[in-house]
């Protein structure tokens, strides 16, 4: 009773699996589009699955190992506006309104037997690639065709009349010939506007040329000294806040700068004189103190001469700290430096 029910165990899930395995491997395409089969190891296959056809794919069983195109072939639709500057507007700078404009939506339909060349024609595997594909062979189809009807300026007059009459009669046939390689089939095209600019205006333009050119040297001109003035601003910011990191890291060095320091110069080095304040001003009250109290002088303290703190680069770069002279002013009013060389001789 048991191997029997392990039996029948057995091919129930050998059965289950069989029928998980053909479920997961049946592709059905629509009647509308086509499927490209992608193996991730094999690359592209060579079958396709038909719009309408039901085909098994074994593979998809195993994960991450198949990826399925799905191709819609009709109907699509492409935009498709085309603007041809002739290179002496190009040269001059022109805007839109002196190039010739066509606007036109595109209908077509691609060839189920050519699905796979036109896939394998895409800068990148990958179908959303078909838009930016058509879009290039669209601008090359139509610089040829300009080229044609229009080689120079000169040709402006009544350009207007031949493309419009090439595009009711021609332009359908010669695209169907020109994308007949990837299968691409144009059924209908939708012209929403052509556009052809005045031939009057626009040679008055090209005579004036040399104006322009003038006046667009002069806007780049102004645009290199703006730039350029901008770029010595950042400089000169970029050397002050240097000096400001530097006078940072000396208060840090030198807590007692936060009271009492007074900035004497500040370039590639920064000079520093510190005078303690209590001391500086008990110096000047025992001088100023009246001597008819009649109490005795207390013990004079003469002012602490300056603590010059000086912070350069390098050692090599270091130099002498020059003691300031009888005449010269110190950073606190009423501070002189004496002379040793008067001191010692008195």
């Amino acid at each position: 009773m048991t191997a029997r029910f392990f039996r029948s165990l057995f091919w129930g899930i050998l059965l289950a699996s069989v029928v998980a395995w053909l479920y997961a491997g049946t592709v059905s395409a629509g009647y509308r589009e086509t499927i490209l089969i992608e193996d991730r190891v094999e690359g592209l296959q060579d079958r396709i699955i038909a719009p309408g056809e039901t085909s098994f794919v074994p593979s998809l069983a195993v994960p991450n190992r198949i990826r399925l195109h799905r191709i819609q072939l009709q109907p699509r639709f492409l935009k498709f506006p085309w603007v041809y500057q002739f290179p002496a507007g190009q040269l001059l700078g022109l805007d839109d309104s002196f190039a010739v404009q066509v606007d036109a939506h595109y209908r077509y339909s691609i060839q189920a037997d050519h699905v796979r060349n036109l896939f394998l024609s895409l800068p990148v595997a990958d179908w959303s690639q078909l838009k930016p594909y058509l879009d290039l062979r669209m601008r090359s189809f139509w610089a040829q065709k300009m080229r044609e009807l229009a080689p120079n300026e000169a040709a402006l007059n009544g350009l207007e009349n031949r493309l419009n009459e090439y595009v009711r009669q021609e332009l359908r046939s010669e695209l169907n010939a020109y994308f007949s390689g990837e299968g691409i089939q144009f059924d209908q095209i939708y012209v929403e506007r052509i556009y052809v600019p005045d031939a009057a205006r626009y040679n008055a333009t090209l005579q004036a040329g040399q104006n322009l050119l003038d006046n667009r040297l002069e806007r780049i001109s102004i645009i290199d000294q703006a730039r350029a003035k901008k770029q010595a601003s950042q400089i000169l910011n970029e050397v002050y806040l240097d000096r400001l990191e530097k006078m940072a890291a000396l208060m840090r060095r030198y807590p007692e700068l936060r009271d009492y320091a007074a900035i004497d110069s500040l370039s590639d080095k920064v000079r520093v004189l510190v005078m303690p304040y209590e001391q500086y001003l008990r110096g000047n009250r025992d001088h100023s103190q009246p001597a008819a109290t009649g109490q005795p002088d207390p013990e004079k303290n003469p002012p602490v001469e300056p603590y010059d703190f000086t912070t350069i680069d390098g050692p090599e770069q270091a130099e002498p700290v020059r003691q300031p002279q009888m005449n010269d002013r110190s950073t606190f009013p009423g501070l002189r430096n004496t002379n040793p060389a008067e001191g010692n001789g008195g």
